[in-house]
């Protein structure tokens, strides 16, 4: 399979995302990862500069890259690091659009900005795509098979900028 450019990641499900079309969990299939990683970022950026500069509204536009690419690139083009990572769920549950964000709502009650806090849907809606995600890996052979009855654990960490006293409900795993 090619290696995937900028346009194919965006639009490539999230397991096939992180593979960037490489196969194999080799050292050499790795830096062939890194490599093509750094060169859909650098479309990602021109991407979001081209977003940037024909937008006319009064907000920031914040284009998103492909799943997982700055992790990808930072566990240098090892999708075992990526996964294993004790972040990775909340990767999930943020591509997902269920994780802490800001938006400006505009409304009857004016503008201003509202804060949204993951639900437990949302956890768990990010527990099974990581289960969906880890088991395709497994299956193209991306990824080796956890030893039978190994539980996996998935951690969601709370967002870097908000006070760990206001965070509401706990995940339940």
């Amino acid at each position: 399979m090619p290696a995937m450019n900028f346009d194919q990641a965006l639009r490539a499900e999230r397991w096939h995302a992180l593979t960037l079309g490489i196969a194999g969990m080799s050292s050499g299939a790795n830096a062939s990862r890194l490599r093509t990683a750094r060169r859909v970022w650098d479309g990602y950026e021109a991407y979001s500069q081209k977003v940037y500069d024909s937008q006319i509204w009064t907000y920031d536009p914040d284009p998103q890259p492909s799943f997982c690419l700055y992790p990808l690139i930072q566990a240098a083009g090892s999708i075992q690091r990526v996964v294993d990572a004790p972040d990775f769920a909340a990767e999930v549950l943020q591509d997902l659009g269920r994780g802490y964000r800001e938006e400006i709502v505009s409304d009857e009650d004016g503008t201003r900005w509202e804060r949204f806090r993951p639900t437990i849907n949302g956890y768990r809606a990010a527990a099974r795509e990581t289960a969906h995600i880890r088991a395709q890996l497994q299956l193209h052979g991306l990824i080796p098979p956890r030893p039978r009855g190994q539980a996996v654990a998935y951690g969601f960490l709370p967002p870097r900028d908000e006070p760990l006293g206001e965070l509401g409900i706990e995940p339940p795993f």
